[in-house]
């Protein structure tokens, strides 16, 4: 599903982000990504669905060469994965509804198709009597969830999340993590970046620790 060969990055030419990293991750599998922070949780994040590039070795998602495709291509790409970010990066003058449904508009869903499969999403992470609201308007633990259900929409084979409750409390973080739980039952492969100790422990999963842009065997 996810596979990395000796891919380094770096930024302004000699700062190391990434050092010789080499990883598989397996198909419907859930992973966590942990460290401190720089460590390059992010960054490799961001190389497996083209947001930035790396300088050399090799990744494959899904068997394609992500290194090889071409900016305007990357939509293939990026069809198959959702993302989530730690501050959410919900649009303000949208509404909970049409946050989620940019999602799908985004690669030209019908209009029908849009109405069921928003409302669907809302409904699994049970925002669905909020669909009208202003996100602003929500707590933060909302407001995450109106994000996965964004990354959830268009049904992606892989699940992308960067530090998604690092600004949620304890309890709070524990509900979005079982969000994941579900999607990663329902087949999505989860790959879940934290600096939450606790949140990794308490959920047992494979992880993989990076320390300054290497991997760090436990």
């Amino acid at each position: 599903m996810i596979q990395l060969y000796n891919v380094f990055k770096t930024y302004d030419g000699n700062i190391p982000a990434l050092v010789d990293i080499s990883l598989l991750i397996k198909e419907q599998s859930f992973v966590f990504v942990t460290g401190a922070s720089g460590a390059g949780k992010s960054t490799l994040l961001k190389l497996l669905f083209g947001w930035e590039r790396f300088d050399s070795g090799q990744i494959l998602v899904k068997g394609m060469n992500v290194g090889k495709i071409k900016k305007e291509k990357l939509y293939l790409l990026r069809r198959h994965i959702g993302v989530v970010f730690q501050d959410y990066k919900l649009l303000p003058n949208k509404t909970v509804f049409e946050n989620v449904a940019f999602a799908m508009e985004a690669i030209g869903a019908s209009s029908r198709s849009m109405r069921y499969k928003t409302s669907d999403a809302l409904k699994s992470v049970g925002l669905f009597k909020k669909r009208d609201s202003n996100p602003m308007q929500l707590s933060g633990g909302e407001q995450q969830r109106v994000a996965i259900a964004r990354a959830l929409v268009n049904n992606p084979a892989i699940l992308l999340a960067d530090e998604p409750t690092g600004n949620l409390d304890p309890d709070i973080s524990l509900e979005i993590l079982k969000l994941f739980e579900m999607a990663n039952q329902q087949g999505m492969t989860v790959v879940f970046a934290t600096h939450n100790h606790e949140l990794v422990r308490h959920a047992n999963y494979p992880f993989i620790i990076l320390d300054k842009g290497n991997v760090v065997r436990p």
